[in-house]
């Protein structure tokens, strides 16, 4: 029987090398690997004329659904993750006001009513009983990973509970248990971002760089400490979302060298904005905020050096006050310009193969939250969730969605130009296929599910 679909005339890059050819696709997974001429005839063929052709990018860091209706986040934010090469999203959900079994359920049903791309669920900890539920929660839905936060202040814009170190150390010994469980932390100290905030206030500021300075980096450095001593005590495998000090890839680095599970997230807006950058203003404010210039060459050293583990976007659309600084509610968006924006600054301007990249947006997060190996490598069996890439196409940010965007204005070389979900061209052309919406599938289900 003919596959559905061959892909062919492209240069495949894997984490681990690359080659000239394609793939075969059937079913919505990889059938077969090479030149064309290697290959069977398909019913369907697209040259790719040269152009890469890479594993979907695994966005494992987004909040939808939080100031937007949950509904229409999944449908408007997931067709623009397509446009950008996302071919899966992993959400962190929060539920303040009981367990997540039920939840679970509501939130996947409504998503895969809209969702372009896949999608999986992390829990956040939000509740002291969500500790000792995580056993039977992660066994009736699948979710394998739980998230605490640090930093937020009782009162914050969000409305999000800070864990305190006994509900990330009770929650850790709980996770460890599970056959792929993995804790991501929210890194600030607490108590010293309320009091420095408490200080910087006073002063009357309304500077993006004040909310810095109310959260500086040792308050970060601290709780990444403390954190990577939990989970070695545990041995509870951590994952430590949207690092933005540049001593954090080192600091897990080392805690790795001693045998702690350790995987460190940077995210593009800690790599290429500062919180000094003369166009910016409160509706950049970021939680952790943006830094100055020693700590984005820090998280450099730590992409191009292997110490940074994954890419994540901390994508979330906020509607922004436009005022005062303080209770402005922290978060960008960048699904759709995630992966140019590291085409242009990680791999054109400072050399980075495109296998790196494809192992911080790909590989590294499936291996990490349990997709593997179907997710984030091109092999036979895997689903065929794919990505094409023109390197030397020139595009300039714009952006009329949800949401702030940091890079208007901005000219990327380097676009995605075709994404592929399951086998279904969901984008090509500049367009994304409305046909299918509704198509993604959840990622994070029971072992009942999994086929």
């Amino acid at each position: 029987m003919k596959p559905d679909l061959m892909l062919h005339g492209g240069r495949v890059v894997t984490h681990d090398g690359e080659f000239d050819g394609g793939v075969a696709i059937t079913d919505g997974r990889i059938v077969a690997i090479g030149r064309r001429d290697a290959m069977p005839a398909a019913e369907r063929e697209i040259d790719l004329q040269g152009r890469v052709l890479m594993p979907g990018v695994i966005d494992p860091h987004c909040h939808l659904g939080v100031d937007y209706e949950y509904d229409d986040d999944m449908r408007t934010e997931t067709a623009a993750a397509a446009s950008g090469g996302v071919t899966t999203v992993l959400l962190f959900i929060r539920n303040a006001n009981g367990l997540y079994g039920e939840f679970y359920k509501d939130r996947r049903a409504r998503a895969e009513a809209q969702a372009f791309v896949n999608f999986g669920f992390h829990f956040g900890i939000q509740r002291e009983e969500h500790i000792s539920d995580i056993r039977r929660v992660a066994a009736e839905t699948g979710v394998q990973s739980f998230k605490c936060h640090m930093g937020y202040e009782p009162g914050n814009p969000i409305g999000i509970v800070s864990s305190t170190d006994a509900w990330i150390f009770g929650a850790m010994r709980e996770v460890v248990q599970l056959p792929r469980g993995v804790i991501s932390v929210h890194c600030e100290n607490t108590e010293l971002a309320a009091m420095l905030k408490k200080e910087v206030m006073k002063t009357g500021r309304q500077d993006l760089p004040a909310y810095t300075e109310s959260r500086p980096s040792f308050v970060e450095e601290e709780a990444i400490a403390r954190v990577i001593r939990l989970s070695a005590l545990t041995r509870c495998p951590l994952y430590i979302v949207h690092t933005s000090v540049g001593a954090g890839p080192k600091m897990a680095a080392e805690a790795r060298a001693r045998g702690v599970d350790v995987t460190v997230e940077t995210c593009p807006h800690y790599l290429l904005r500062r919180a000094a950058d003369p166009d910016l203003d409160a509706r950049a404010k970021i939680s952790p905020p943006l830094r100055d210039q020693h700590e984005v060459d820090g998280l450099w050293r730590g992409v191009l050096d292997g110490t940074v583990g994954t890419f994540g976007t901390d994508h979330v659309p906020f509607r922004k006050n436009g005022g005062d600084l303080w209770s402005e509610k922290p978060g960008v968006v960048s699904f759709a310009w995630e992966l140019p924006l590291m085409l242009q600054y990680a791999v054109h301007e400072r050399g980075m193969p495109l296998s790196r990249l494809v192992e911080l947006n790909s590989y590294n997060p499936a291996r990490r939250f349990g997709l593997a190996p179907r997710k984030g490598t091109i092999s036979v069996g895997a689903d065929a969730d794919l990505v094409v890439v023109d390197l030397d196409e020139e595009r300039t940010v714009t952006h009329d969605g949800k949401g702030t965007c940091l890079y208007e204005g901005w000219t990327l070389r380097g676009w995605p130009v075709m994404t592929l979900v399951g086998g279904r061209v969901v984008y090509a052309d500049g367009q994304v296929d409305d046909s299918l919406r509704g198509t993604g599938h959840c990622v994070t289900v029971p072992a009942s599910e999994k086929g």
